[in-house]
């Protein structure tokens, strides 16, 4: 009687193994902000992950600042050693981020200023080269699920800044994303921006001597409270910010293959559903910040005409040096492209 009691023992703690084995959570950084619409979109998307899956396949979040920003992301997601697993499986990545994981994808040509007149633009250009973008993904080992649109780049400043004379003149962060290339890039360009850490942002914004000014979406600069200091916003939307939702691909291909159609389809859904909130989210974070006690910095048609002549001549210095963020030949494509969309979709900024 008890080796039969034994054997049924071990039968179950077979059993039982077998169905954690099968189990699996993919640990996910990224740089939503907490409770934002975006934050609340990810734990929809968790659940239904956990859903599609019979629980099998659990996507859990974290937050890329308390990681130590996107940079420390990246080698997160990189084994210490070889066999040995990474502390993260993926993450959603804005531009910046995913040019420093992978140079190939040219996705930082989704970041010339003015390059793009609105969202509808934008998403043309995003779907009709999604390709060539995911095949420097794929390179690098990673696997893109998804893009999410997430709003468009504003200047928030400590001093109204109604001239890119006057913006060249302050020291300037970027918001929410560590890049080195970005920064040397910016400085070609002749603007003042130091390399600040995430994590140590809002204390150089806070401190007498430190950053006068951030890069960022809305969301983000009302998120964090920068604008609290940061009182004046240039009211002109400079660029989209188009982040990517990658994984390893030795995690991709861990999931049982019959759930993977189904997960990405919903991670599609989930594009769709945040880029009717981000439609309305970046005037919403706006009037926001206006009410806290912002400025918002409204331009008329001839400044706003000397803005753009002069940051599409400093994404031209960008381009023109070696070991560019921005892809001379890709950028003439995107341009082309656009020249024939609109055509049939005549639009104005």
């Amino acid at each position: 009687m008890l080796k039969r009691f034994s054997a049924v023992l071990a039968l179950c703690g077979c059993a039982v193994f077998f169905v954690s084995a099968q189990r699996m959570t993919v640990k996910i950084a990224s740089i939503a902000p907490a409770r934002s619409p975006w934050d609340i979109e990810q734990k929809n998307l968790a659940q239904q992950w956990s859903r599609i899956t019979n629980g099998e396949v659990t996507l859990q979040f974290y937050d890329s600042l308390a990681q130590g920003g996107e940079a420390s992301v990246i080698q997160k997601m990189r084994a210490v050693r070889p066999g040995q697993k990474p502390p993260l499986d993926g993450a959603i990545f804005t531009n910046i981020g995913l040019y420093n994981l992978a140079p190939a994808s040219h996705v930082m040509n989704l970041c010339v200023p003015f390059l793009f007149r609105n969202t509808d633009e934008a998403e043309y250009i995003l779907n009709k080269f999604s390709g060539d973008m995911s095949a420097g993904i794929a390179d690098k080992g990673y696997v893109l699920l998804g893009w999410f649109n997430v709003g468009w780049i504003y200047f928030a400043t400590k001093e109204p800044a109604e001239t890119p004379e006057k913006l060249k003149s302050l020291r300037l962060a970027l918001g929410g994303a560590d890049s080195v290339d970005l920064v040397a890039a910016f400085k070609i360009a002749g603007f003042r921006v130091e390399d600040v850490a995430s994590d140590k942002l809002s204390q150089s914004i806070k401190s007498p001597g430190g950053v006068q000014g951030v890069y960022a979406v809305p969301m983000f600069t009302y998120a964090t409270k920068m604008h609290e200091t940061l009182r004046y916003i240039l009211d002109v939307p400079i660029c989209p910010v188009i982040a990517a939702f990658v994984v390893s691909k030795s995690t991709w291909d861990a999931i049982p293959e019959k759930y993977r159609g189904s997960l990405v389809e919903e991670v599609h859904r989930s594009e769709q559903k945040f880029t009717v909130v981000q439609r309305t989210s970046d005037a919403e974070y706006l009037e926001l910040m206006e009410k806290s006690g912002s400025t918002r910095v409204k331009l008329n048609s001839a400044q706003l005409a000397h803005w753009e002549q002069v940051l599409s001549e400093d994404a031209k210095r960008m381009a023109g040096t070696e070991n560019a963020i921005i892809n001379r030949e890709f950028l003439d494509k995107i341009q082309a492209a656009l020249d024939e969309y609109r055509r049939d979709h005549p639009a104005g900024r």
